[in-house]
């Protein structure tokens, strides 16, 4: 072979590479940003079930958390070796049927609290990572900060497939929210419908 045959090989070679580097790249990106809702894979090492009607969720709780078996929607998740009754954070989800947009589902749940707390005040946050990345979410902290029986509420409402996924992790103080945020972060990321 002669070295002008060799250089154009190599380059034609290095062509091919790059495109098809490329084409992974950008297909990889495809794959990751259009799943539509209510399609992700799941794959959880110890779900647990959660049914209302004909729905089925899978949610796996996150490492010393377990479902209240006892409360049906919303779902309790509480710290393994504590009582509904006696504890100061839980986490729970509210699955619904959701009856127009997403953000209406938000405007009524802020009145709502509103009236039933004052003083109170939400602060709208950053889209947390969940599982099912297609869906359209929104997450907010809701502070109620009245002298007797405050609380605050982290809580992200998920749009899916006509329903609405109310995940909260509620304490009775803002310092026990951030205690706890990786173990609610760990729960959006694992959880899923599956019917």
């Amino acid at each position: 072979m002669k070295l002008r045959d060799l250089k154009r090989s190599f380059l034609l070679s290095l062509t091919l590479f790059m495109l098809l580097m490329a084409l992974s790249a950008s297909e990889g990106q495809t794959t990751a940003t259009s799943t539509p809702c209510g399609k992700a894979k799941v794959n959880m090492g110890n779900p647990v079930y959660l049914t209302i009607s004909n729905v089925i969720a899978a949610v796996e709780p996150p490492q010393g958390w377990s479902l209240d078996i006892t409360r049906k929607n919303p779902y309790y998740f509480l710290k393994s070796g504590e009582k509904y009754e006696s504890v100061r954070t839980l986490m729970y989800i509210n699955i619904e049927r959701l009856d127009g947009p997403l953000q209406s589902a938000v405007e009524r749940d802020a009145r709502s609290f509103s009236e039933g707390c004052q003083p109170s005040r939400i602060e709208d946050l950053a889209q947390p990572d969940i599982l099912e990345q297609g869906c359209e979410r929104k997450a907010q902290m809701f502070h109620c900060e009245r002298k007797q029986g405050a609380y605050v509420d982290l809580a992200t409402k998920i749009s899916i497939r006509g329903l609405l996924l109310n995940v909260v992790l509620s304490s009775d103080s803002a310092e026990e929210i951030s205690r706890y945020k990786k173990d609610y972060e760990f729960l959006l990321k694992h959880l899923a419908l599956v019917n």
